[in-house]
């Protein structure tokens, strides 16, 4: 096989893979996110009161208010490039991780999402939930664009929830 031939089986592999995963992932239903704010910043290192931030490289501190709408409202599956910390302003937010297990959060409770595995939020209640989510992203160099938020997943597995 030339060169030429294992350069295109790779290419048409790649974008076959891309294609696939894309057609594959789950779009967030009754979902909506309103950016208040995003920055760059060199390299994160804070210590203050027994609390330890610290970054590898410079990062990106972005900070938005999500509102899951009553009766199903979910974020699809996704991942993130860095740690979420989310706070649950009003209502109630259940979060799957990539085994199916729920996890539920109400007004005035924090979780983070911080792996690099599948995770969803649905609003199972009759009231729509907001929550205030702080991410913490890698940052990406001009002019390149920046780095994403989220990053979109196929739903796992033996898991119905959507």
């Amino acid at each position: 096989m030339s060169a030429r031939t294992r350069i295109l089986t790779v290419a048409v592999g790649v974008t076959v893979l891309v294609l696939t995963a894309t057609a594959l992932a789950t779009a967030p239903i009754g979902q909506t996110l309103n950016l208040l704010g995003r920055g760059s910043t060199g390299r994160l290192h804070a210590k203050h009161d027994g609390i330890v931030l610290k970054s590898r490289g410079p990062v990106d501190v972005a900070v938005a208010t999500v509102t899951f709408a009553a009766n199903g409202g979910s974020s699809g599956w996704h991942h993130h490039p860095g740690v979420v910390l989310v706070v649950v302003q009003s209502g109630e937010v259940t979060f799957y991780d990539k085994k199916c297990r729920p996890e539920v959060h109400k007004a005035g409770e924090t979780f983070v999402e911080a792996e690099n595995a599948p995770g969803l939020a649905k609003n199972h209640g009759t009231v729509d939930a907001v929550v205030q989510a702080t991410f913490i992203v890698p940052s990406s160099a001009p002019p390149a664009p920046p780095t994403p938020l989220r990053i979109d997943d196929a739903q796992p597995k033996r898991c119905n929830v959507t």
